[in-house]
């Protein structure tokens, strides 16, 4: 039947509808009933269905929000108005006279305790993280992998996604990714998925497959008083919900780097691996955000293809997928990492920081580099021989040395020389990554009263000072446009957001 027209005896306050579902808001319940459709991933179209499907998700959702599922109810019909019937656990397999339909009933959760909200507001914190990565990881140990869901896992079962997936998404060349950037993709999806089966089968021996949700975005996840409650799992099909459970939280990663919520996503990631003691290889996470934002990138672009879809809509949904294959790609490119540099007290300390606090990732400083070779605390100062060209050569050795195969690093130091940032470059490549360069610079008097400044703090970790400027200067080999970096300039008397927002256009954008 379709809702259309027919009023509910409910207080309704609001309806939401999409294309398979209809949920009614009351101010304490919401009603959610199943829309009489049918598509290639999904058949609602008869009744009996839906009491299947109506049943599946107050049950398979009660594994993540058992408090916020309250039941089912029947829907039945009186002339133009619809009623909602009595709360209870379990639905006749033949319906009653006058039963119409069924619906989930659950208590309302309020507009602002969702995810989205409280990141908008300000108000999401590491609290937050862990109580939602404890409720994740206690749901997976509670039901463990039968053999049949483990086989999910299996490079052969895994492999018609992967090489459909990406097949599906090169019609969308040129109109939202380049011929590059899909060859990219393609080239981790399809080529390092056949490379590395051997890593998809340690997982399914580590016993890492289980039936989780499917559908983990950060816009079925709320909070109530500090509780995580996760609701809307795959209910129609067990396949979409058979995963590797990093592949699950990685979609939930994926989903908060959509927003620009890269240090939330690194922060999931953290405390996933910890609570789970999934000690995951980083390949394997960069190859399923890569393929998750890949799906969401297609899905979106979709719609250019269908006919009914006003023109306006389509433009934001081609600027979307855009937005998603960039997010795929940006995965591909891992390990991404991004060089800090410029003369002493020219503010690249406080850039690189903000950069990697954004994004979560580890930040490598020179001078606390020197002063761990050295055995001191990081604030103790050093003589001038621990400057040496020698020691030198070791501090920039041990950046270097922190570049590996995980997401991202950035490296904070002077890079004064070519041969240095050459050599960075070369780090990155060992990895299959690349370096973005972000040249840091102020006029001499603004550095000098920075440097003035700093010296007046004790706790400070640099050792230079504001007479040491002028020889830095001259020593200082300023990277021309001949060298051919990958590079920003920034002149740090400017708000340090707008390095943050000038690095991620160029990451996702480049």
């Amino acid at each position: 039947m379709h809702f259309t027209g027919k009023a509910f005896d409910l207080p309704v306050e609001r309806e939401i509808q999409t294309h398979a579902n209809l949920v009614l808001l009351t101010r304490e319940r919401a009603y959610k009933l199943k829309k009489p459709v049918k598509f290639p991933f999904l058949d609602y179209s008869t009744l009996a269905l839906r009491r299947e499907m109506i049943l599946n998700e107050l049950h398979l959702n009660r594994r993540f929000a058992p408090d916020t599922y309250l039941g089912v109810a029947e829907v039945t019909e009186a002339g133009d108005k619809l009623k909602v019937g009595e709360l209870r656990e379990d639905l006749p397999e033949s319906p009653a006279p006058g039963v119409v339909d069924y619906c989930v009933v659950m208590k309302r959760i309020p507009d602002d305790a969702w995810l989205p909200h409280l990141m908008r507001d300000g108000r999401l914190d590491e609290s937050h993280i862990l109580a939602l990565m404890r409720r994740l990881v206690q749901a997976y140990r509670a039901q463990p992998a039968s053999d049949e869901v483990k086989a999910n896992g299996l490079p052969e079962n895994l492999r018609h996604n992967t090489v459909a997936n990406i097949a599906e998404c090169e019609p969308f060349v040129p109109d939202c990714m380049s011929r590059e950037r899909w060859q990219r993709l393609d080239a981790l999806l399809r080529g390092w998925f056949e490379t590395h089966h051997d890593v998809f089968e340690a997982r399914v021996a580590q016993d890492r497959i289980r039936d989780g949700h499917g559908d983990l975005k950060p816009g079925n996840i709320a909070f109530i008083e500090g509780s995580p409650v996760i609701t809307d799992c795959i209910e129609f099909n067990p396949l979409f919900r058979r995963l590797d459970t990093l592949c699950e939280v990685a979609f939930l990663a994926t989903g908060l780097e959509s927003l620009g919520a890269f240090d939330v996503a690194a922060h999931v990631l953290s405390a996933y691996s910890e609570l789970a003691e999934d000690d995951y290889p980083e390949p394997l996470r960069r190859y399923y955000q890569a393929h998750l934002a890949c799906v969401m990138g297609k899905v979106t672009a979709l719609q250019l293809n269908e006919p009914e879809v006003p023109a306006d809509q389509k433009e934001h949904a081609r600027a979307l997928a855009a937005h998603y294959f960039a997010l795929a790609d940006f995965h591909a490119r891992e390990p991404h990492v991004v060089v800090v540099m410029g003369i002493m007290g020219c503010g690249k300390s406080t850039v690189a920081n903000a950069i990697g606090a954004h994004f979560g990732w580890r930040v490598v400083n020179s001078d606390v580099e020197r002063k761990r070779l050295c055995g001191v605390n990081p604030s103790d100062r050093l003589p001038q021989e621990a400057y040496s060209k020698e020691m030198s050569v070791k501090v920039y050795d041990a950046l270097y040395g922190a570049v590996g195969d995980d997401g991202g690093i950035v490296l904070d130091a002077q890079f004064g020389l070519a041969s240095g940032r050459m050599q960075a470059v070369e780090a990155a490549a060992k990895f299959g990554g690349h370096v973005l360069f972000v040249h840091c610079d102020a006029p001499d008097e603004v550095v000098r009263e920075r440097m003035d400044r700093r010296e007046l703090d004790p706790s400070r970790v640099s050792d230079a000072t504001a007479d040491l400027l002028k020889e830095a200067r001259a020593k200082y080999e300023a990277p021309g446009d001949d060298e051919g970096l990958n590079m920003i300039r920034f002149d740090t008397r400017r708000d340090t957001t707008e390095a943050v927002k000038q690095v991620q256009v160029r990451l996702l954008h480049e």
